[in-house]
């Protein structure tokens, strides 16, 4: 787990003129895996970000960039305003930087002692019913697959599913209660989800105040796996546990969201096969659409094997299949979330 980063306070541009080494420069937004290049220094591919002048959009050198692999590679080279062209103005009016660059340029991560601190306890409302259900050396396997988190909220105990990225720095945690027996979520009287990000009297998880997030896929971090080049993706969390639960030779991820199928989101796949898996329905109308921009930059699918399936309802998914599945397997009362 990497400690937490103290943020890089972005310097002030409220006054007419800009001198110096003052933010002339930022760092490109992303376009697509071609504005996002090999790393001089570890030579992973698309993994590195390259500066622009914020004024005419244009790169500065080769050299000039930020790794993405913040904790494994670490190369992040600033330019200077001596590193532009001879007849580039010195002075520019704050009018003249491009509106996309005005805004927070760093990443906020969580302490990951409070990562730690979850794993203590793996007995929460969602592992007992996994426990219930499946073996308990697959939950356990599963468990430590994910770094699934306990935590003592609304008078209960909650599962924390860690946002950990390629570098292995917990982004955020989606704190969610279910009903043991049928590992449905809680949503009595009020829904039960939360967020470690979220700011709190106590700083629960630290000083989360103004805190700038960058969400990523759950379970990121098993790009690194070895020998796996392919990546099952739903949208729930709690989906992707269970579908590695019943089927442990393979990796899922989780998009967290129905709308969380972004650009940036994809960049730690880009050598790597991706096989969507939509929720039944208008889901798969969506992320259809919405994954057909990237097809062409990465290897990717939409299955549409839900939608085949009679036995699936609209708005079911993955994981209410299997267990349908093994209901029926094993004649038992199982039922699914």
């Amino acid at each position: 787990m990497a400690i937490q980063k103290t943020p890089k306070k972005k310097e002030e541009t409220k006054n007419k003129v800009l001198f110096g080494d003052t933010p002339r420069f930022g760092l490109e937004k992303y376009k697509g895996l071609k504005s996002r290049y090999t790393c001089p220094s570890c030579g992973r591919h698309h993994s590195f970000v390259r500066y622009v002048d914020k004024v005419t959009g244009l790169y500065i050198g080769e050299q000039f960039g930020r790794c993405n692999r913040e904790t494994s590679c670490g190369y992040h080279l600033v330019p200077k305003i001596s590193d532009l062209p001879k007849d580039a103005p010195l002075v520019v009016n704050n009018n003249e930087i491009k509106e996309e660059f005005i805004e927070k340029d760093f990443i906020n991560v969580i302490d990951s002692k409070f990562v730690i601190k979850s794993l203590e306890e793996t007995l929460n409302s969602f592992t007992y019913f996994l426990y219930n259900n499946f073996p308990k050396e697959s939950v356990d396997l599963i468990i430590k697959r994910y770094y699934l988190g306990t935590t003592d909220k609304w008078g209960d105990r909650a599962v924390i599913f860690w946002q950990i990225d390629q570098d292995y720095n917990s982004r955020t945690g989606k704190i969610m209660l279910y009903n043991r027996e049928t590992g449905k979520r809680v949503k009595e009287p009020i829904n039960r989800i939360s967020w470690v990000h979220r700011p709190n009297k106590s700083c629960e998880y630290g000083n989360t105040y103004d805190y700038n997030l960058s969400q990523v896929f759950f379970g990121e971090h098993l790009v690194n796996t070895p020998n796996v080049d392919t990546f099952h993706i739903v949208e729930s969390e709690k989906t992707a546990v269970i579908c590695s639960i019943m089927k442990p030779e393979s990796y899922w991820l989780a998009t967290g969201g129905l709308n969380n199928i972004k650009g940036e989101k994809l960049l730690p796949y880009a050598d790597k096969k991706l096989i969507f898996y939509p929720d039944k329905g208008d889901a798969f109308n969506k992320w259809q659409a919405k994954l057909s921009e990237f097809i062409g930059e990465y290897d990717i699918e939409v299955s549409d094997f839900l939608e085949k399936q009679k036995n699936v309802k609209e708005g079911e998914d993955m994981a209410d299949y299997l267990l349908k599945k093994l209901k029926q397997r094993n004649g038992t009362n199982n039922k699914g979330g």
